[in-house]
């Protein structure tokens, strides 16, 4: 299989809401996932293609030094390949490259294998937001991951 990331394009939105609604119980619409890859400035929308057919999606926002994941959707067929790997690392090396300091991000507490990754490349749980999703009363498990940067201030 041959794997690209690259930013979305608007007229990767339809593939991109498929995957949405095959992903979550309460999924994005269409209008929401163009809103937010045609909106440049902090927010990054990544498509990934496996053999040029469009497998999943994910989207960072970085503000004031923090970038904040909203979301990472593969394709049922495309699960349990490391393409969602592959997107988180995609969208960690942007927010390095955009001088972020911290990653952050939230998942539901039943999902194991997401929080198994997030783990994996060294998210840390910082917190929970008790019966956070409406459906089902799951908390919210919050987390995030410093990428290490420290700054030193000289005097002259």
């Amino acid at each position: 299989m041959i794997l690209e990331i690259r930013q979305a394009k608007l007229y990767d939105v339809p593939a991109m809401a498929r995957i949405e609604r095959d992903s979550f119980e309460a999924p994005w619409s269409a209008d929401e996932i163009t809103r937010d890859v045609t909106a440049g400035g902090n927010v990054y929308v990544a498509v990934a293609l496996a053999d040029e057919e469009r497998a999943g999606y994910a989207e960072i926002r970085m503000i004031a030094g923090e970038g904040q994941i909203y979301n990472i959707a593969i394709a049922p067929e495309f699960r349990r390949e490391g393409i969602g790997e592959a997107l988180l690392r995609h969208l960690i090396d942007k927010a390095d490259a955009d001088g972020c300091k911290l990653v952050t991000l939230e998942v539901r507490s039943g999902n194991e294998a997401a929080m198994e990754l997030y783990k994996k490349l060294g998210f840390r749980e910082v917190g929970r937001r008790k019966g956070y999703y409406a459906k089902g009363g799951e908390d919210a498990v919050l987390m995030d991951l410093d990428l290490g940067k420290v700054e030193v201030e000289v005097a002259l």
